[in-house]
């Protein structure tokens, strides 16, 4: 999850400078279909970012980079006689990702902040199935979200099999300084699973601070710490 957002943002900066230097502003974009990006796997360990349009159903290529290694290369955007074919992956990618962010106002499907909210697809192996993650995202320095996050499963025909939230309520975690003091680590009670879920872990990768998760059910004190999850203790 961790990999695919670093891919997407990075990318997203380059396509922005890219932008400028083409004179295109965002209307323009806008107006040339562009509905959003999507990451996929290619060789070599790199993730393919994909900035798409569509027009009629159609959905086509708009810009294109490369991430490996926590940097981004070219093609960038894409001269009208490149190839702009999606491939089979990339498109159920696309499904995924719009069918995922019709669910958001739906009742229990409410995301905890005012801005728009990020989207990470991922390929779930090699069946087909793919996983989208809906995102509530960050409008303030040293303030992130832990709650307003929803998970939903697609199968290899594109149809929703299964969806979760992993907060009940609305909560963020804030490490600015507090009359003078450095926050060390933030205490967050778990009740939907027995332990820490894929959620904490990607949290923990945002802040500078690990998560203490109290997991109610089983009585466990668990820590988080830049994406790695550890057992602590039993709760007497």
């Amino acid at each position: 999850m961790y990999a695919y957002d670093q891919a997407a943002r990075l990318a997203s900066d380059r396509f922005q400078a890219d932008m400028q230097v083409a004179q295109l502003s965002k209307a323009q974009v806008v107006e040339a279909g562009v509905q959003g990006y999507l990451v996929e796997p290619v060789d070599n360990d790199s993730l393919q970012v994909t900035f798409y349009s569509e027009h009629d159903g159609t959905r086509a290529a708009f810009a294109r980079y490369i991430f490996l290694g926590g940097q981004v290369s070219g093609p960038g955007i894409l001269a009208q006689t490149a190839d702009r074919t999606l491939s089979p992956l990339a498109l159920r990618l696309a499904a995924a990702r719009n069918q995922a962010a019709a669910q958001l106002g739906k009742p229990g499907h409410e995301i905890c902040s005012q801005s728009p909210p990020n989207t990470i697809v991922l390929p779930n192996g090699n069946d087909g199935k793919v996983t989208a993650y809906v995102m509530s995202s960050t409008t303030q320095a040293g303030v992130y979200p832990a709650g307003g996050h929803f998970r939903f499963d697609f199968d290899e025909s594109g149809q929703l099999t299964g969806e979760r939230r992993f907060m009940n309520s609305c909560f963020s975690v804030d490490w600015r300084n507090k009359d003078g003091k450095q926050t060390e680590m933030m205490f967050l009670t778990h009740l939907l699973d027995s332990q820490p879920t894929e959620i904490h872990a990607f949290v923990s990768r945002n802040i500078p601070i690990p998560l203490a998760i109290i997991i109610v059910s089983k009585k466990a004190l668990w820590e988080v710490d830049n994406g790695h999850i550890t057992f602590t203790r039993d709760i007497e």
